[in-house]
């Protein structure tokens, strides 16, 4: 559209109603099209709205957008208030707070504004201005609520200057201290937004993990004064007061009474003339008083509350990376003024949890989770492992019942664990000890398991100073289910003496699953110990010297022995309570045949033959396991002709699959159009099959030999 007949050029705007409140047209000075007119200014007759209208340069407006020219709202619009700040051009809120045209507005005054647009559209059409419209995307603002649009307006506001100069200062005012900030002297001159970037710049103050430090000074570098007034109802109440003789015309009047009174006690009476004051109706913004959290909370205005010196800085800040901006800088930003220090010396930021399917929760898509429901139904521990476990810092999670379900399983476990080794000190009457130091191993076992204990308490323990929850408790649960519940505790069921060794291992695995699971280890712990000290002060255990590395290697060739016979058990399909004969032929026979019980034990044999010198066997299928070689004597055990008939089964079912899926995978057109994850998930079904086939013809081979 054009403003009047005789302006010079075209303008573009999807806000035809705030044409009338413009005071400039913004074109980009590289323009050929409007370079010459930059800096002229024009009246104009616009639909009835008499406007002074300057041309200005601004290299932000896109040529290539509309007709490369812009009308300019400085009270209507962010970037066209800035565009008036750069080039002193006039406000003029021609819709105000009702939604509704002013009377700035002319004949349009009164109109909201959907029915001004359409008004003005009419005339200028009518006119003969209209030159063309057209259907755009655009960005709107919204409620977000009520999802309406909300009408930006100028409005005067308490700011917080993050650029202006200032200098800065520590405690001295009580305590003659100086700033605590590094490369920060009192007295020295700096701004706000200087503080935020040096602490974080000098590592005063780290971030968790790094790569946060990236978005940090993306909003610091770009950082603006902070609006902190609100027409809120609820908050802190901006603590400024005005004397009510302010607008006074009276020649009596202070000329002082004009200016905001700023007091945190309250103001009763105005201290320039004594007459009334009135406060200031907004609140202050939630992060601002969110901001104060860090020594408002331990004393402040105090500086020798004994809570504010020994608690300040915080050690460890722990929140969402959503509100690294809005909260943690917050903070930054009023202790390092205020105090002269920081607030935290770590800050670790969680990821957003999400649904199974990795959705955002809401009440819309009917997914949301409610962490009470899931503590009555699993447990407090449960819950609190789903969101501990598979977890990584500054990452989303996936949350499902099912996660929190298999988590209940795992505290049943531990639970079980512990009663199993309470029991068994029951049966030979032994007091467990509260303070039992690391005991001697009598085996192979002893020494391995304490070894391993040893090394998972080293792990944990540095996982957990370096942040890494989840990692420390997944090395914990392989520990706690693996090497001491399928091993450890079968091998006690065979090998005697194990009370002290289980007492220290009960000990020291309830220490360091408290800080994961505070709940159940409490309670087992007051069950033994009939509450003589609550678990939660114990002191967290120290490793003892990681090292035995020799009977960790030995006890992994006993378990790849176990492991591989068990295999073999299940390949043939042979029934868990059948016993087998088995050869064992190796150099160091003296290491199975001291352990030759445990063996026999869990993997079910009967008759256990091991020598140094190998000799052939009938009927029989083997593998080899550090150094050994082992067989499984089938005689009696397999009927041979019907296992055969059996694998060859299964192999003319495997085989023609195989077939069918390279078929499908060689067909350009299927892998091209497919979905990916379609065409990976036959790949994977491709994968699996071969080493099925592959296994079933090598098992063929075994037996056919």
């Amino acid at each position: 559209f054009k403003y009047s007949k005789d302006f010079p050029f075209t303008i573009a705007t999807t806000r035809p109603e705030t044409k009338l409140g413009d005071t400039a047209v913004a074109v980009n000075p590289k323009d050929k099209r409007y370079k010459k007119y930059i800096g002229k200014e024009f009246a104009v007759d616009f639909v009835g709205q008499k406007l002074k209208l300057k041309i200005i340069g601004d290299e932000g407006v896109d040529m290539e957008f509309g007709t490369g020219a812009l009308g300019v709202t400085p009270a209507h619009s962010m970037v066209d208030y800035e565009m008036s700040v750069k080039n002193d051009l006039p406000l003029i809120k021609v819709i105000g707070e009702d939604g509704k045209i002013t009377a700035e507005g002319g004949k349009f005054s009164g109109l909201k504004t959907l029915e001004a647009r359409e008004k003005i559209v009419e005339e200028l059409r009518e006119s003969g201005l209209l030159i063309s419209e057209e259907e755009i995307m655009q960005n709107v603002g919204t409620s977000d609520r009520y999802e309406d649009v909300v009408e930006v307006l100028p409005k005067l506001q308490w700011f917080i200057g993050v650029n202006k100069k200032f200098p800065a200062q520590g405690w001295s005012a009580s305590g003659g201290k100086d700033s605590r900030l590094k490369n920060v002297k009192n007295g020295q001159e700096t701004t706000l937004k200087e503080l935020m970037q040096a602490v974080v710049k000098n590592k005063q103050i780290e971030i968790i993990p790094d790569r946060f430090e990236k978005t940090y000074f993306h909003w610091i570098d770009n950082l603006r004064d902070w609006c902190i007034s609100r027409q809120i109802w609820y908050g802190h109440r901006i603590p400024v007061y005005y004397c009510k003789q302010e607008n006074s015309k009276s020649e009596a009047r202070n000329p002082k009474c004009v200016e905001p009174i700023v007091s945190i006690e309250e103001v009763k009476k105005c201290p320039h003339c004594g007459g009334e004051v009135k406060q200031d109706p907004d609140t202050l913004d939630t992060w601002f008083s969110s901001g104060l959290w860090t020594f408002s909370t331990l004393g402040y205005p105090d500086l020798d509350a004994p809570d504010l010196k020994n608690y300040h800085p915080t050690s460890v800040m722990e929140t969402g990376y959503d509100i690294l901006f809005f909260w943690v800088a917050r903070m930054i930003l009023m202790t390092t003024y205020v105090l002269g220090d920081i607030p935290f010396e770590k800050v670790y930021l969680h990821g957003l949890v999400r649904d199974a399917q990795g959705r955002k929760m809401s009440k819309t898509l009917g997914n949301t989770i409610n962490p009470l429901d899931m503590i009555e139904k699993y447990g407090t521990d449960a819950t609190r492992l789903s969101l501990l476990l598979g977890n990584t810092p500054g990452n989303d999670m996936k949350l499902s019942e099912e996660k929190i379900a298999g988590f209940r399983n795992f505290t049943n476990k531990l639970w079980n664990i512990s009663r199993f080794i309470i029991g068994k000190m029951q049966e030979t009457n032994y007091k467990m000890e509260i303070d039992i130091k690391k005991p001697e191993g009598e085996t192979l076992a002893d020494d391995w398991i304490l070894s391993c204990l040893d090394n998972v308490s080293a792990q944990v323990t540095n996982d957990l100073e370096n942040f890494s929850f989840s990692q420390a408790g997944e090395k914990l649960r392989d520990f706690t289910w693996g090497e001491l519940a399928d091993w450890y505790l079968e091998i006690s069921k065979v090998e005697g003496n194990k009370e002290k060794i289980l007492n220290y291992i009960l000990n020291t695995i309830l220490k360091l699953w408290h800080p994961f699971m505070p709940f159940v280890t409490e309670a087992i712990w007051e069950e033994i110990y009939e509450k003589e000290n609550i678990l939660m002060v114990e002191k967290w255990p120290v490793p003892a010297k990681v090292s035995q590395g020799k009977q960790i290697k030995d006890f992994e060739i006993l378990k790849n022995i176990i492991t591989g016979i068990r295999a073999l058990r299940a390949e043939y399909k042979i029934e868990p309570a059948k016993k087998l004969n088995v050869y064992i032929f190796g150099k160091n026979a003296g290491l199975v045949k001291s352990n030759s019980e445990v063996i026999s034990f869990l993997a079910r044999i009967d008759n256990l033959n091991i020598s140094n010198k190998k000799k052939a066997v009938a009927q029989a299928v083997g593998f080899v396991a550090g150094g050994y070689e082992i067989f499984v004597d089938l005689a009696g055990v397999v009927d041979f002709s019907k296992e055969k008939e059996r694998i060859q089964k299964e192999i003319d079912a495997v085989a023609p699959y195989v077939g069918s899926v390279e078929k499908k995978l060689s067909n350009k057109e299927f892998v091209k159009n497919a979905p990916k994850e379609v065409v990976e998930g036959e790949k994977k079904k491709l994968e699996e099959a071969k080493e099925k086939l592959e296994k079933l013809n090598q098992q063929l081979n075994n037996l056919k030999s």
